[in-house]
C-alpha cells in the first residue's frame, strides 16, 4: 500500500510539473524525451559514483583489517550519506561534462 501511495504521488507531481512547465513556463513538450534521457544519464553517473565509493570503502576496510590485524567494521559502508555524496559528485561531474562539451554555454543558467 505504501509503495502504491508513493508511486501515485510521484505520478501526480510529475503530471503537475508537466502541465506547469508546458503551459506556464512555455517549455517544449517535444523536448521532454531528451530531458528524460539526460536525467537517466545523470542517474547512471550517480550510481557509478555510488558503486565506486562503496567498493573503495569496502576495500579500505578490508585492507585495514589485513594490515592491522584488528577488526575494522564494514558498517561504515551502511549509511545513506553515501547516496547524498554520490549524488553531489555525479551531478557535478555531469555538469562539468556538459559545460566542457559546450564551452559557449558557460554562465548560462
Amino acid at each position: 500500500m505504501e509503495a502504491t501511495f508513493i508511486a501515485a504521488l510521484a505520478g501526480l507531481t510529475s503530471i503537475g510539473a508537466y502541465y506547469f512547465g508546458a503551459r506556464t513556463l512555455g517549455l517544449s513538450s517535444a523536448r521532454l524525451g531528451a530531458a528524460i534521457g539526460k536525467m537517466l544519464e545523470s542517474v547512471g553517473i550517480v550510481l557509478i559514483f555510488l558503486a565506486v565509493n562503496l567498493a573503495t570503502a569496502v576495500a579500505i576496510v578490508l585492507a585495514m583489517r589485513g594490515l592491522t590485524g584488528a577488526f575494522v567494521s564494514a558498517y561504515v559502508t551502511d549509511d545513506t550519506v553515501w547516496v547524498g555524496l554520490s549524488l553531489i559528485q555525479g551531478l557535478a561531474f555531469q555538469w562539468w561534462r556538459g559545460l566542457s562539451a559546450n564551452p559557449s554555454s558557460e554562465g548560462a543558467g
